[in-house]
């Protein structure tokens, strides 16, 4: 049936007006530049901001460029889209040692997971034994439609991040760790006004998560190796097509990999100096590839197959006991832990089917 329904849309499309939705204007959003910036200047919003940190094995540039991919509307990214080509076990769970990178799936049946692979950041968070700690890794909240440094959230976007914070009041500190654009950190600091703290957070910088982490190449060149590949679909396909299909070695490190360094490096390495609940909030290029690895390829992130893409909000929780192993659960904030491009469109233009 969707076979027959992206044959219509594409025929439909080229006709039909476009509309600027920030919803479902689709983006890759990261640091851009490969010039070496001076970290002094990570804007900080209304709270104390705790000195930034980083890991040695990676320091990716800060600048920030609009032109990381086309500001397309939804009905015009479709179009290139389309002109292109049950239920799931809980999370999945590895001892995190310098030997190792074992990865088994963990089934907790207090955890209940969405069709698409998700569950809540309140169902995982109230899960949690009480000598286990958690990272919630999530993109920022809903965003205006520019993709730069500066950018703040919607309205809509402070009121989804004061919800979430909403389903997370308890008596105990948590820690707020941000890429330091103010996006994120206007969602850290809603998520802490929703879960009722009497005080802004003190935000923690952290260097590795602005977005560069799986790449290679600069986030601004990711639209252009796209093209060049003949990819309709820019630089959210290739970077789907990568996380599920691996391949791209000039673009991307190999993501399971890639991934186990950062939970070394960043995770484990900064563990102990954090709450025993973390909110890390990042962009949709770095969390979207940490959600696929942590679900196994589970999770329905397949943009290249059914235009599906990481939702505002969305990620992947990390969670370690005692001895530090980990296991993984991708998790949601809002309604649904995926934007569905294909849905909106057919939405926006009144495209039914029985």
């Amino acid at each position: 049936m969707r076979t027959y329904i992206f044959i219509f849309a594409t025929a439909c499309i080229a006709a039909l007006t476009a509309c600027n939705d920030k919803v479902s204007n689709p983006d890759i959003e990261s640091s851009s530049s490969d010039k070496a910036s001076n970290h002094s200047w990570i804007p900080v919003q209304s709270s104390e901001q705790d000195s930034p940190e980083w890991s040695s094995s990676a320091m990716p540039s800060l600048a920030m460029s609009s032109s990381t991919i086309p500001a397309y509307s939804s009905s015009e990214y479709l179009l290139l889209a389309l002109s292109s080509s049950a239920e799931l076990q809980v999370g999945s769970s590895s001892s995190i040692e310098e030997s190792s990178s074992s990865a088994i799936m963990d089934t907790s049946p207090e955890i209940v997971l969405d069709k698409d692979g998700f569950a809540t950041v309140a169902d995982v968070y109230k899960s949690l034994a009480p000598d286990e700690k958690a990272v919630f890794i999530i993109r920022h909240s809903e965003r205006e439609d520019d993709v730069a440094l500066e950018t703040e959230l919607t309205a809509n976007g402070i009121q989804m991040a004061r919800d979430l914070g909403a389903t997370l009041k308890s008596e105990e500190e948590f820690s707020y760790v941000t890429s330091g654009f103010v996006r994120t950190n206007e969602t850290a600091n809603q998520i802490s006004k929703g879960r009722g703290e009497a005080t802004s957070p003190k935000l923690i910088t952290n260097y590795d998560i602005t977005g560069n982490w799986f790449l290679k190449i600069s986030a601004d060149s990711l639209a252009k190796q796209a093209t060049a590949l003949g990819l309709k679909g820019s630089s959210i396909e290739l970077m789907a097509r990568w996380a599920y299909e691996g391949g791209y070695p000039e673009t991307f490190y190999e993501m399971e990999p890639r991934a186990q360094e950062f939970m070394q490096a960043v995770i484990l390495k900064n563990l102990s100096k954090w709450k025993r609940i973390t909110i890390m909030v990042s962009h949709d290029i770095f969390v979207m590839p940490l959600a696929v690895f942590g679900s196994q390829k589970k999770v329905a992130l397949k943009y290249h197959e059914d235009y599906h893409w990481i939702n505002f909000i969305a990620g992947l929780a990390v969670i370690a006991d005692a001895q530090n192993n980990l296991r993984y659960i991708p998790v949601k904030g809002a309604d649904s832990g995926v934007i569905d491009y294909l849905a909106l469109y057919m939405a926006e233009h009144k495209i039914y089917t029985k």
